[in-house]
C-alpha cells in the first residue's frame, strides 16, 4: 500500500481546508534559481528558507537537505527555536545517509514568520509541517523526528494529532509539561532558566540586543514580577510563567500529560541521570508504552539513560565523578540504527535489543532492562536520627535501619537573604549560574542551615535504582516554605558526590491546582520524591541525606510570606525557623529502591 494513501485519523475540517495539501501549490514553493542554491558537497543538495504555509496563513522557514541521488526519500525533521542554520552539519550527515532532512525555525523566531510564543503553537505547527512534507515529491511517505530539549518537545506536542506520515520519534531530554519541570518543578519556579532563557529568546525574536546583565543581581531582584526591568527585555510569556504559580490552563495549553492515549508512534526516549527532564522523559516513556493506541507503538517505546545532564554528553569525567571509559557511546550511530529500522525497513538487529538501556553509576557499566520501574527493586527504609544537632556535616545526624525512639528534633533557620547556592544536581540553562551534575557537596554541608544525616560505612555494595523518596515530619513558624533534599555518595576520603535530589514547595503539598498554606507551629507530614537515579554505593562508602530550604538561583527564593511569588517584596521576607522531627511518633525516613 502507498504510505501516502494511509489515514489513521480524520483531520479536523480546518485541516481539510488547508491550502498546503494541494500538490501543485506545495511543489511550487520549492522552485528556486541556481544562484540561490549555496555551493555544497556533491553528495548533498540544499535549498534554504523554503516558506512552509500553516493553516492560519503564517509561513515558517525551513532548509531542505536532499541526497544527490534519485528520490523519493524517507525524511528526518527537526523544528527548533535555536536557529535552523545551526543544524546544518548534522542535517548534511543525515542526508549523506540517504535521508531528506528538513530543519525548520519555530514560529516567530529567526527566519520564520508569526509571533514568537514559546511552546504554544508547536503542536499544530508541527502537525501542519508533517502533512506538508508528506505531500512533497521528495518524501516517500515516511517521516522521523529528532532533536534535543525544546526540539525534543516539538516532536511530542504534535503526536496526539497522529500524522499518518510520522513513523518514529527520537526525543532527547523532552518534557511532558512545563509545570513539572523546565519552567517549574511542581510550583518551584525555575528562576535562572526563566529569566535568562526567556528574555534572550524574546530579544532574538524581536530583533533586540541579546541581554547580558549581571544575572545574579537580576535574579535577586524583588519583586520578581519586575525583574525583567533590570534586564531591559520584556517577555509576556515569562511574565505569565510568574503570574500562573499554580497548575492551570496556561500550563495545560502546552502539556501532553493527558494526551498519551491519543498517540500512536514509536519513540526512542533519551535522557541522563542529571537531566532536569529525567522524570518527564520517564513519564513520556512509561505512559506511551502503556497507553499508545496500537500494539506496534506500545512495543516500540525505547529508553536510554546515561550519566550526563541535559543533552547527550557521554564523558568519563563529569563534575566530580569519574564514570570510566565504558560510558562512551556513538550516539549518532544509535540514532541511525533507529531511523534505518523504522523508516527504511532495514533489519539491523534493533528488534533483538532490550527496550531499556541504563548506565549504572558507581559500577560504571551499561545494563539492559525490560521494565521501568524495576520490579525487583526492594524498598529499604533508612530512618533519620540525631541528638538534636544534625546541622552541618560535623553534626550528629545519622541514617540507619533502626527505628527511632525518643530523641530531640533538629532545628535550623532559613533566611531568604542568605540562600544556599545552587551547586550540582539537575540544573539547566541558567546563564552559567547553576552548575550541574555530581558535584561534591561538602561546601554546602558546612552551613548551619543544612541538616546532614549519614549512614555508617556500608558493609557491601548497595545498588539503588529507581525513585528515592523522603518522608519528613516538620513544623515551622511561617505559612509557606520550601524543602530541598539531596542524596550523596560519600567516599572514604570524605568526598560527597551528589547522586539525586528532590524539592517541595509546601503550599503544593496536597494539590498543584489549589495551593494550601501552613498553620504555623503545626506538625505536618510530607513526601518528597527525588529525581530517578541508578547508583552503586560501594563497600566502605556512606549514604548521606541533607535537608535545607533553598537552592538559589536555580529556584526562586521562597520568602516564607505565603504571598504570590511574583508579588513578594523585601518587606514581605520572613526568616523561618524549621523543626524536623524523627522520633517514635514522627519517623522521618529516606526510602531507597535497592536492587538485591
Amino acid at each position: 500500500m502507498n504510505p501516502k494513501s494511509k489515514s489513521k485519523i480524520m483531520p479536523s475540517p480546518s485541516l481539510l481546508a488547508l491550502p498546503v495539501l494541494t500538490g501543485v501549490f506545495l511543489f511550487s514553493s520549492l522552485q528556486t534559481t541556481k544562484a540561490q542554491i549555496p555551493q555544497t558537497p556533491p553528495t548533498v543538495r540544499v535549498q534554504t528558507n523554503i516558506l512552509v504555509p500553516m493553516r492560519d496563513g503564517v509561513h515558517l522557514a525551513a532548509d531542505l537537505y536532499l541526497p544527490n541521488q534519485t528520490g523519493p526519500f524517507p525524511v528526518l525533521l527537526t523544528r527548533t527555536p535555536y536557529n535552523k542554520n545551526r543544524g546544518s552539519q548534522t542535517a548534511r550527515r543525515y542526508a549523506e545517509q540517504g535521508y531528506a532532512v528538513v530543519v525548520m525555525d519555530s514560529r516567530g523566531i529567526h527566519a520564520s514568520q508569526g509571533e514568537w510564543e514559546p511552546y504554544v503553537n508547536e503542536a499544530l505547527d508541527g502537525y501542519d509541517t508533517q502533512q506538508w512534507i508528506g505531500h512533497q515529491e521528495w518524501c516517500d511517505g515516511n517521516i522521523g523526528m529528532y532533536g534535543t530539549s525544546y526540539p525534543g518537545f516539538t516532536q511530542l506536542l504534535p503526536a496526539p494529532y497522529r500524522s499518518p506520515y510520522v513513523k518514529s520519534l527520537l526525543p532527547v531530554a523532552a518534557q511532558s509539561d512545563n509545570f513539572g519541570s523546565i519552567w517549574s518543578t511542581n510550583g518551584l519556579y525555575h528562576l535562572a532558566l526563566g529569566l535568562s532563557w526567556g528574555t534572550r529568546h524574546e530579544a532574538i525574536a524581536t530583533g533586540q540586543t541579546i541581554p547580558n546583565p549581571n544575572w545574579m543581581e537580576v535574579m535577586s531582584h524583588l519583586p520578581l514580577q519586575s525583574a525583567m526591568d533590570e534586564i531591559g527585555i520584556y517577555s509576556e510569556f515569562v511574565a505569565n510563567t510568574i503570574r500562573h504559580q499554580a497548575y492551570d490552563d496556561f500550563w495545560r495549553q502546552m502539556s501532553i500529560r493527558d494526551q498519551y492515549a491519543e498517540m500512536d508512534v514509536p519513540a526512542y526516549h533519551v535522557t541522563g541521570w542529571y537531566d532536569d527532564l529525567i522524570s518527564e522523559t520517564l513519564l513520556n516513556f512509561t505512559k506511551m508504552r502503556e497507553l499508545s493506541q496500537s500494539k506496534h507503538s506500545r512495543r516500540w517505546q525505547k529508553l536510554l539513560i546515561g550519566p550526563w545532564g541535559h543533552g547527550v554528553r557521554p564523558s568519563a569525567q563529569y563534575g566530580d565523578a569519574d564514570f570510566g571509559s565504558e560510558v562512551e557511546i556513538d550516539f549518532e550511530a544509535i540514532q541511525m540504527q533507529w531511523f534505518d529500522y523504522h523508516l527504511k525497513g532495514i533489519q539491523n538487529g534493533l528488534d533483538r535489543q532490550a527496550p531499556i538501556r541504563i548506565f549504572v553509576m558507581g559500577e560504571n557499566v551499561w545494563r539492559d532492562e525490560y521494565e521501568w520501574p524495576l520490579a525487583r527493586a526492594v524498598p529499604r527504609k533508612m530512618f533519620l536520627h540525631s541528638e538534636g544537632y544534625a546541622n552541618t556535616r560535623f553534626g550528629n545526624g545519622t541514617l540507619s535501619n533502626k527505628q527511632p525512639g525518643s530523641q530531640p528534633p533538629d532545628r535550623y533557620t532559613y533566611d531568604p537573604n542568605h540562600p544556599v547556592p545552587t551547586y550540582g544536581g539537575h540544573g539547566c540553562c541558567g546563564a552559567g549560574t547553576t552548575p550541574d551534575g555530581p558535584l561534591d557537596q561538602r561546601s554546602t554541608e558546612q552551613r548551619r542551615d543544612v541538616l546532614v544525616y549519614s549512614s555508617e560505612p556500608l558493609e557491601q555494595d548497595t545498588e539503588v535504582t529507581g525513585t528515592v523518596w523522603v518522608k519528613l515530619f516538620f513544623s515551622t513558624d511561617v505559612t509557606d516554605t520550601d524543602f530541598f533534599v539531596t542524596l550523596s555518595d560519600v567516599f572514604p576520603n570524605g568526598k560527597a558526590n551528589l547522586i539525586t535530589e528532590g524539592a517541595l514547595r509546601t503550599r503544593f503539598r496536597h494539590s498543584l491546582e489549589e495551593p494550601t498554606l501552613l498553620t504555623p507551629n503545626q506538625i505536618y507530614e510530607v513526601d518528597i520524591p527525588m529525581w530517578e537515579t541508578s547508583n552503586v554505593f560501594k563497600e566502605g562508602h556512606r549514604i548521606r541525606l541533607h535537608v535545607t530550604s533553598s537552592n538559589f538561583p536555580r529556584f526562586n527564593r521562597n520568602l516564607n510570606s505565603g504571598k504570590s511569588l511574583g508579588e513578594e517584596t523585601l518587606e514581605d521576607l520572613r526568616v523561618a525557623i524549621h523543626t524536623i522531627y524523627h522520633d517514635r511518633e514522627h519517623t522521618s525516613t529516606l526510602t531507597l529502591p535497592v536492587i538485591p
